[in-house]
């Protein structure tokens, strides 16, 4: 996901962000253009769950940046603000509260895939259940489909990247505490 020609001193940012996959954007970076350590994290917390998951936390599908954010509120809930006001397309999929629309109400605005409401936990809790069998036999180093995550790595995991995954830089945890986490 990341290239090491992106990479700079953090004591001398760029004036532009590093490039960041679309769905690997902390929420700093998309709404302010702000780079700094705690961004890592985040993309760490994105990339850890995919690597267990076999799938992105947030899927780029339609490769827009508004399917990329309702599918992050949908995980982590409503946006703080200004962040909240800025995302102008939050009103298809959302209440002002953050909570997800009816489904009718989603579809007469016009969505094509409306929000329902998830989280970190749920997600790896739905680890294995869409597995698809492979055409062949992919070997001993694929996880076999259908493989789920026993309920200790469920909460293990889940408060790691609930840690990791905050929207504030501030409130995340920092990468020493990551380094740490059983």
């Amino acid at each position: 996901v990341h290239d090491f020609g992106q990479s700079y001193s953090i004591a001398s940012p760029p004036n532009d962000y590093p490039g960041t996959a679309m769905n690997y954007l902390p929420p700093e970076m998309r709404f302010e253009g702000r780079a700094g350590l705690e961004a890592d994290v985040w993309n760490l917390g994105c990339a850890i769950f995919e690597i267990r998951a076999g799938c992105p936390l947030f899927e780029s599908f339609f490769g827009s940046d508004a399917d990329i954010l309702r599918q992050t509120v949908e995980v982590l809930g409503k946006l703080p603000d200004p962040w909240w006001g800025s995302f102008r397309e939050h009103a298809l999929w959302f209440e002002e509260n953050g909570e997800p629309r009816s489904t009718q109400a989603q579809q007469s605005s016009g969505v094509l895939i409306p929000s329902s409401k998830s989280s970190i936990q749920a997600r790896l809790h739905s680890i294995g259940t869409l597995d698809e069998p492979p055409s062949v036999d992919e070997g001993p180093m694929i996880e076999k489909p259908g493989s789920a995550l026993d309920e200790e790595e469920i909460g293990l995991l889940g408060d790691l990247l609930v840690k990791m995954l905050r929207y504030r830089p501030e409130e995340r945890m920092p990468m020493r505490e990551v380094m740490c986490h059983p």
